[in-house]
């Protein structure tokens, strides 16, 4: 993904990639220039997997829809995201569904607007 020059969409759903994984794919959507849509459902990617994406997140300019609910991220991750979303107006679509995050981080996250499921 870091060197892609082709790959629009991405359908990782339910590969158990762990949080490790969730670092690689997040220092990959930091420089990534073509991807658009990324599927990320039941990975495991864990607050750590799930903080480093939110911080890719707040570099990245082409992610438009991101699905990563039932990952375990927890209530920092989620947060790291509401606030990755206050800075990238990109993403038209988040879900999120993850009942880890917790109510405040649901909440926060669900303020944007745009298509959100939390």
């Amino acid at each position: 993904l870091k060197v892609n020059k082709t790959i629009e969409t991405i359908n990782l759903w339910g590969n158990k990639l762990g949080p490790e994984a969730g670092v690689a794919i997040a220092e990959a959507l930091r420089v990534n220039t073509t991807l658009r849509d990324i599927r990320l459902w039941g990975n495991g990617l864990g607050p750590e997997g799930g903080a480093a994406i939110a911080e890719a997140l707040i570099v990245n300019r082409t992610i438009r829809e991101i699905r990563m609910s039932k990952n375990g991220i927890g209530r920092e991750a989620g947060m790291a995201i509401a606030e990755a979303l206050k800075i990238n107006e990109t993403i038209t679509n988040i879900e999120l569904y993850d009942d880890s995050m917790g109510k405040a981080a649901k909440t926060a996250i669900a303020a944007f607007g745009r298509r959100v499921v939390v």
